[in-house]
């Protein structure tokens, strides 16, 4: 990962800021944002209140998964606020024209962006469903980040097998979603086609197998005890 340098102008601030925060800071406020939404109100028995009113089970899961959405949104569009701001104060302006289609550029890196963190969200809630705890949901959370990243190698030489098969190559490559966002990304940004085609399927399986099982679970604990 390139280090930020002088010469960069503001509009590739606002883009190498949130490449240089995605894969670390934003996935940690992200297993936070998680923990606080599922574990603590699921384990303290802070629910056995809403169980008491005229909502349903899915309705309260489905309202928990929105306002988690919603708040990574809110994170993204607050990071790229400050971003813009550091980068028109600190930096000099892009030349004209090169200034939108690298506005154009960063808009669609800040789609990518939010659709990995909806993914590894999806993924942390339900590792935060079947933890017993706020600590221990942060901890297998974080050693998930951390995996990823560090042992990058390991499954680098697995999908290294299929070269012949660059989808499949891809999707192996491209499981762990904060290696995803840190290569993954800009990959898909410089027209690889078969990592455009993998990186929404691994993010659609995270969302979809993921959100069920913790739905499941969540449906399913007694809370009245």
């Amino acid at each position: 990962m390139s280090s930020l340098g002088s010469s960069i102008s503001s509009v590739l601030f606002l883009f190498q800021g949130l490449r240089e925060m995605l894969f670390l800071p934003c996935n940690i406020a992200v297993a936070a944002l998680v923990a606080a939404v599922y574990t603590e109100p699921f384990r303290s028995g802070q629910l056995r209140l809403l169980f008491l009113r005229r909502f349903s089970r899915g309705q309260i899961f489905f309202s928990k998964l929105f306002v988690l959405q919603a708040s990574i949104l809110l994170l993204l569009l607050v990071l790229g606020i400050s971003l813009a701001a550091v980068g028109m104060l600190r930096f000099p302006q892009e030349e004209a024209g090169r200034f939108w289609p690298l506005i154009g550029n960063a808009a669609v890196y800040y789609l990518l962006a939010y659709a990995t963190l909806a993914g590894i969200s999806c993924l942390f809630s339900f590792i935060a469903m079947y933890s017993r705890n706020v600590t221990i949901a942060l901890g297998v959370c974080m050693t998930y980040i951390l995996v990823s990243l560090l042992f990058d190698g390991l499954y680098l030489k697995v999908a290294s097998l299929f070269a012949a098969w660059p989808y499949v190559r891809d999707l192996l490559a491209y499981v762990w979603i904060p290696y995803m966002q840190h290569t993954g990304l800009n990959e898909a940004l410089s027209g690889n086609a078969s990592v455009i085609w993998a990186i929404p399927t691994l993010l659609l399986l995270h969302a979809v197998i993921c959100s069920a099982i913790a739905y499941r679970r969540f449906v399913a604990e007694d809370y009245m005890y």
